[in-house]
């Protein structure tokens, strides 16, 4: 009928083919209850199935009693149309019947299940609909029950209704029933995907799951592409939501064997047909092809190429890949899901069920592209499709939460995303009541994990626990708790003054901790053993979400402990750890415990070494054989530099050999105190220090100090000899003069001049100097040798005065203004100065040895000006910055040294990546249990020759008897142990490739099969098999043995689905194992990295801020 006539008005029909037409209705129905009522049982149990087909063939031909040919057949077509997935053209062929069969119920509701077609499976609008519902407001409501369909499909797709169109269902079921028998069969099936879908959006998985099922087996042979993608889709999509991965795999394996049994049988049909049109005209006696198969045959599974399999693609659809790839994805096949996405269109297609196709590759990319972005770009593009969809907003939040979890790891103080958290929020809104408390608690995790307690996702959470009651929300997920929980403490945080924070928390919160301190969070069960909308929702990852529980757990303890103040803070600090230990990618817990532990001094450098000595102090050797080798000696550096600082300046004289440096040294003190001339303590280290006499002790090298009487002291230093002098480690001397003040010098024979054993003592006071003065000889200048030693003392830290000695030896003062000049020049970087000095002059004229002695200007003026311009006038300051260097020296090596001791741990305690390792272990899974059903049906060798061998079977012959009982117990037995022992052999084999994964099914999958096993033995399966299949031996051994194998088919089936579902049970066994064999490395590793590094840390930055400060 043309488009124009859905506005026409309906003429009348004449009354006489009315009254004709009422009459043969009520004729039909007449004829319909009797042959409901009919009952061929008394005729005896051998005819019950014919009874049944009489049945309903005289149900048949009652329901078309009254009904028109023309109605008759245009419904009949109209069906056949609406099944292959040709709505339009159903409604098409209808339409062309209303003008003068209007008022037929077979024909309006014909009409109405086409609507529904159009409205529910093609999502779209119906043409006509208003005629339609025109001609059934003309007609009783009882007699159109199909226009209760009409009003759910309307309800569902325009309203976004899913509970009106539940009621619509609910009150038009007993009008539905009323539908002949095959319009009944179309209605059910229209009604449970109706119920389905609306079930799924309210999140009522278990009743959406039922009614799919209903579904698919209601679904025809033959049809069309609509049904069979909805069906596929909706079971799918429900099961995984359900958390039933490997039932929706079967789901998607049933639908694809279900479409190519399908285009098998029906290129059988049109073979046989075009074999039949062939042979009208053969001669009598001519055969058709032996090797066509029948009808039935094209649906029995065969393990070979099927006949017609040329003329049928048996590749996967689009729909079936996408829908593929999401159960691999599920199961945490990663490669293999990214695998299927490559042969799927890379965007939206306008291809029937491209939506569908697109909606699945976007789930697989966020759920395990190992590139985020491209998740998030994907995400983006289908929620600009339909930006006013709460499921998409929340993939595409999904999509960027991990995207922002895995830069959270590079990056500790990443901004928590706002729009991410706001789109979830909305989402959860928007969601229907049933899907809401599943909706609040991904919104909760994700919030904890953000660490975000703003006012808007405080308020979305609070307004569903209001909903459901506090007490009902907290037991559905720990998540909802603790984020009600945390969002307490954070504000008490916020506010709280030292010593009284904990007046601020709420009585509610209080009552969730049990007394402390130390406080512990009190446990509540958790009532849903599925968590989560869907396989996207990270409350699905049960690795990542029992670390976030537990670590939000001790978070949640550590801030209450916070809030006593500093009381309290030892009980933060451990609680802190542990939260670590249980979620190292927690940014929050590394955070607090880096404010917490990092250590609090005082300005002053004497705080900063007591801070120091007090950690390094506390610093084990050794942890878990993990040696940290600096600390030792980093605390033996601390200790030296606190002692310098609490000693007066020390100067070291240096040069080299005859430079002149005893003299010198005597010269500054204004005393001859020092041994002059080649002498062997001009060999030794002598170290001058003021005292109340001129005494001075011997430091042995064995550790030993003699002491020497200020009146022996001379006369000691005259007389040692090179045998004694190389016994002493220094010589320390006394002196009384006031020159230079507390400061200590030390007078080290040049270095070049030195046994190996000097040497080292000497580099050991030069270390402990503060200032170095060099003395050049006038005789030599300056060598390679002392640049280098001078490079040397600068990059320690110390100013170095030069003094260029012996000046007095030269020909004219241009010499030694020349020469120096020339060590300025060269030596100028590491050189605060050089002066030219005649140090015998200077102490000739300091002692009263010259005759000169006291007239005109002391020579040792300008040296004793440097020294209290560069040294003595900046000894506090001086020091300071030289026992900072040493002090940082110090904590770097300790820093070092825990680092590496740190490194090794988590080495140790990292074991193989989570996701790797569960991917690695889903792939063993899935590839063990495709081996043991392999294994289960090569058992047809075992069970046919063994019929054989009981003779209950023979080649050629056929079943030549009946099992009797003692066959059937041996038959049972032999299976039993047969089904066994593959699948022991296999989990064996299994053993030294993935131990945890053969354990878990050692202790799931083995007593499993043992009930299977003595159930099917019950009801004696094995008995059934060779009665069934042993006819087939009539076709030879091999015949046999392929017959057994197709029996076994089902029981092999249903081993490996429950082999492949041990998968969740998988992730917490990988779980369990990976914390029970890192957590020791692991959480001593935390523990070092969040305490004694964040210390060293902290140290070091406080030493750093002094020295700029004072620089």
């Amino acid at each position: 009928m043309a488009e124009e006539d859905d506005d026409k008005p309906f003429g009348e029909a004449s009354r006489q083919a009315q009254e004709v037409g009422r009459q043969a209705r009520e004729a039909g129905r007449q004829a319909r209850e009797w042959a409901r009522s009919f009952n061929l049982n008394s005729v005896g149990n051998t005819v019950n199935e014919w009874a049944k087909r009489a049945r309903d063939l005289v149900v048949e031909v009652s329901e078309n009693v009254g009904v028109p040919e023309a109605v008759r057949d245009a419904t009949e077509q109209a069906r056949a149309l609406r099944v292959a997935g040709e709505a339009g053209q159903a409604r098409t062929v209808l339409r062309e019947l209303t003008g003068a069969y209007g008022d037929e119920p077979n024909l309006v509701n014909a009409l109405a299940l086409t609507a529904t077609h159009e409205r529910f499976i093609d999502d779209r609008v119906p043409g006509g609909i208003e005629i339609l519902r025109e001609l059934a407001d003309r007609l009783d409501a009882k007699r159109v029950g199909a226009m209760a369909l009409v009003d759910a499909a309307e309800a569902l797709r325009h309203q976004q209704d899913p509970s009106a169109c539940l009621d619509h269902l609910r009150r038009g079921k007993r009008n539905l029933e009323r539908l002949s028998s095959q319009d009944l069969i179309e209605a059910q099936l229209l009604a449970h995907l109706l119920a389905a879908s609306a079930h799924r959006r309210l999140g009522q998985h278990e009743r959406a799951i039922r009614e799919i099922r209903k579904a698919a087996a209601a679904l025809p042979p033959g049809a069309g592409d609509g049904l069979r993608r909805l069906t596929l889709a909706l079971g799918v999509d429900q099961l995984l939501a359900d958390g039933r991965v490997s039932e929706a795999e079967r789901w998607v394996q049933t639908a694809y064997h279900r479409r190519i049994t399908d285009a098998r049988r029906q290129v059988v049909r049109e073979r046989a047909a075009a074999a039949a049109e062939a042979n009208q005209d053969a001669e009598p006696g001519v055969e058709p092809e032996e090797d066509m198969l029948t009808v039935d045959e094209a649906g029995t599974e065969f393990d070979g190429p099927r006949a017609g399999d040329e003329l049928v693609d048996t590749s996967y659809t689009a729909l079936e890949t996408a829908l593929l790839a999401r159960v691999l994805a599920a199961r945490g096949e990663r490669s293999a899901a990214m695998e299927l996405l490559t042969e799927l269109p890379s965007g939206p297609s306008s291809e029937p069920g491209g939506g569908l196709v697109f909606e699945a590759r976007v789930r697989v990319l966020i759920h395990v592209s190992p590139d985020a972005s491209q998740a998030c770009a994907e995400a983006l593009r289908y929620l600009q499709l339909d930006a006013g969809d709460g499921e998409r907003l929340r993939l595409w939040a999904l999509a960027e939460f991990r995207r922002w979890r895995e830069a959270s790891r590079a990056d500790d103080e990443l901004s928590p995303p706002t729009a991410m958290l706001s789109s979830l929020a909305q989402a959860l809104s928007s969601a229907p009541p049933h899907a809401r408390p599943a909706r609040s608690q991904e919104l909760a995790h994700v919030a904890l994990f953000v660490e975000d307690f703003s006012p808007s996702v405080t308020k979305a959470l609070a307004a569903v626990r209001h909903e459901l009651g506090d007490e009902a929300a907290l037991t559905l997920g720990e998540e909802l708790r603790l984020h009600w929980i945390r969002a307490a403490l954070s504000e008490a945080l916020s506010r709280a003054h030292e010593g009284r924070g904990a007046d601020l928390v709420p009585a509610d919160i209080k009552r969730q901790f049990s007394a402390g301190p130390p406080y512990h969070l009190s446990l509540r069960p958790e009532l849903g053993e599925v968590l989560g909308p869907d396989e996207l929702s990270p409350l699905r990852d049960p690795l990542r979400r029992e670390a976030l529980v537990a670590a939000q757990r001790e978070l949640a303890v550590a801030e209450r402990s916070m809030l006593d103040g500093p009381a309290g803070m030892d009980a933060a600090g451990r609680a802190l750890v542990a939260a670590l230990i249980q979620d190292p990618d927690l940014p929050a817990a590394r955070r607090r415990l880096a404010a917490l532990t990092r250590p609090q001094v005082g300005e002053r450098l004497e705080d900063q070494l007591g801070a120091a000595t007090e950690l390094l102090a506390k610093l084990p050797v050794d942890i878990l054989g993990a040696t940290i080798h600096g600390g030792a000696e980093a605390l033996r550096m601390v200790i030296a530099a606190r002692e310098r600082l609490a000693r007066p300046l020390t100067i070291a004289i240096m040069g080299e050999f005859s430079a002149g440096k005893s003299t010198f040294v005597n010269a500054l003190l204004g005393e001859a105190v020092a041994p002059m001339g080649v002498l062997p303590t001009t060999n030794t280290i002598n170290v001058f220090r003021r005292g109340a006499g001129r005494g001075a002790r011997v430091h042995y090298r064995d550790a030993t100090i003699s002491t020497v009487a200020a009146g022996e002291l001379d006369a000691y230093l005259r007389n040692l000899d090179d045998r004694e002098a190389d016994r002493i480690r220094h010589l320390e001397i006394d002196r009384v003069g006031e020159r230079m003040g507390d400061a200590a010098v030390v007078d080290t024979p040049g270095l070049n001049a030195l046994d190996e054993y000097h040497e080292t003592v000497a580099r050991e006071f030069i270390e402990e100097a503060d200032a170095v003065v060099w003395l050049f000889s006038a005789t030599q200048g300056g060598t390679a040798t002392e640049a280098g030693i001078l490079a040397e003392l600068r990059e320690g830290g110390r100013k170095v005065l030069g003094v260029l000695n012996k000046v007095d030896t030269l020909d004219s003062e241009a010499d030694r203004d020349e020469l120096t000049t020339y060590l300025r020049e060269q030596l100028g970087e590491v050189l605060v100065e050089v002066l030219p000095l005649s140090a015998a002059q200077a102490l000739d004229y300091r002692t009263g040895a010259s005759p000169d002695s006291g007239q005109g200007v002391d020579p040792f003026t300008v040296v004793d000006d440097a020294l209290e311009r560069h040294f003595l006038a900046h000894a506090r300051e001086l020091k300071a910055e030289l026992i900072r260097r040493r002090l940082t020296e110090a904590l770097g090596l300790a820093r070092a040294s825990v680092l590496a001791a740190v490194t090794e741990l988590e080495r140790r305690g990292a074991g193989e990546d989570p996701a790797a390792a569960l991917e690695r272990a889903t792939r063993t899974l899935a590839r063990f249990s495709e081996e043991l059903h392999e294994g289960l049906l090569n058992l047809d060798d075992v069970l046919a020759r063994e019929a054989l061998s009981l003779g209950i079977v023979e080649a050629g012959a056929g079943l030549r008897r009946k099992l009797d009982e003692q066959d059937a117990e041996y038959l049972e037995a032999t299976l039993e142990d047969a089904a066994m022992a593959a699948l022991q052999t296999r989990i064996a084999s299994l053993a030294g490739e993935h131990e945890v994964l053969a354990n878990l099914l050692v202790e799931r999958l083995v007593p499993w099969a043992r009930g299977y096993l003595a159930s099917s033995a019950a009801r004696g399966f094995a008995q059934e098999l060779i009665n069934r299949h042993g006819r087939a031996a009539s076709r030879g051994e091999q015949a046999l043995r392929a017959a057994v194998r197709s029996g076994l088919r089902d029981l092999a089936d249903h081993w490996r689905v429950n082999a492949r579902s041990c998968f969740r049970e998988l992730e917490r066994a990988l779980a369990r194992a990976r914390r029970s064999s890192t957590s020791a490395p692991r959480a001593e590793a935390l523990r070092l990295r969040s305490s004694v590094l964040v210390a060293l840390d902290g140290l070091v930055d406080q030493v750093s801020i002094e020295a700029s400060s004072e620089s």
